[in-house]
């Protein structure tokens, strides 16, 4: 079982405005590599409420690189390995709308979502969140750093797995009945 588990913080409403990324690597079932870098957005506009969520200010990334300078560091992250993300839809409309505002082309992407595989594989809970989940599957959870939520993402996708008995990520997706959601130069299929 393969695969990278990311999570976005924004500074702001705007998709392009990431100010943190979390990454967790999974090789043959265990988290091998975590990463947490801080990320100056493009504008320096933070909102209240995103600082209430994470609490990352525009003093904590001043000092640090714009996407498109992390992009050269990060993107092997994003090669040869699926993607998984709580809540894709978010995250990956973060990378995308960042890509852009950089003018990056996407990188070819298969990714899916612990959101929706969660909602297959333990069907009738009452909350499916990651902090709600996290406490159901007893995983330890500093909710929106976004290394913690990165962790906590991949420790749900490999306890999925777990449950349903795939040994592959490509299995987690066929048992669970979902599919994979692709980014590809140009363009995009959301995960379902």
């Amino acid at each position: 079982m393969n695969f990278v588990a990311i999570d976005f913080e924004t500074a702001n409403e705007k998709l392009s405005s990431s100010c943190a990324i979390g990454i967790a690597v999974v090789k043959d079932g265990k988290i091998i590599e975590t990463k947490h870098f801080l990320i100056q957005p493009p504008e320096q506009n933070f909102k209240f409420i995103n600082y209430t969520i994470h609490g990352i200010t525009k003093e904590d990334v001043k000092d640090k690189l714009k996407f498109d300078d992390l992009w050269e560091s990060i993107k092997e992250y994003f090669e040869g390995a699926p993607i998984i993300a709580h809540n894709a839809s978010f995250d990956m409309g973060v990378l995308r709308e960042t890509l852009d505002q950089y003018q990056i082309p996407y990188p070819e992407i298969n990714y899916a979502c612990t959101l929706v595989i969660s909602k297959k594989v333990w069907p009738n809970q009452l909350n499916y969140k990651l902090d709600g989940l996290s406490s159901m599957l007893e995983i330890k959870l500093n909710h929106h750093n976004a290394e913690s939520d990165a962790i906590a993402c991949a420790l749900i996708a490999i306890k999925a797995a777990n449950e349903i008995s795939a040994t592959t990520f490509d299995e987690l997706i066929s048992k669970a009945q979902v599919n994979y959601g692709l980014l590809y130069p140009g363009g995009y299929f959301p995960s379902r």
